[in-house]
């Protein structure tokens, strides 16, 4: 049976707005290890109130447009 895996499109988002992990942590208030996580793909979690703060910077309507899941 495959495996479903919930993929961030992090990095994605942030190469589209040409804006560094730094940068982001500065202006979501962030943690520098939460956004390193999220860019690499590496969190086994998400916590709601981080998703709204990214949704939110970047204006995103669906929660497609930042996570994905893959079948593995």
């Amino acid at each position: 049976m495959e495996k479903v895996k919930v993929l961030c499109k992090l990095k994605e988002l942030m190469d589209e707005k040409g804006i560094s992990q730094l940068e982001l942590s500065e202006k979501t208030g962030l943690a520098p290890t939460t956004i390193g996580r999220l860019y690499r793909n590496q969190s086994s979690r998400f916590d709601v109130s981080t998703l709204e703060k990214l949704a939110d910077f970047f204006q995103l309507t669906t929660i497609t447009e930042l996570l994905e899941l893959k079948r593995v």
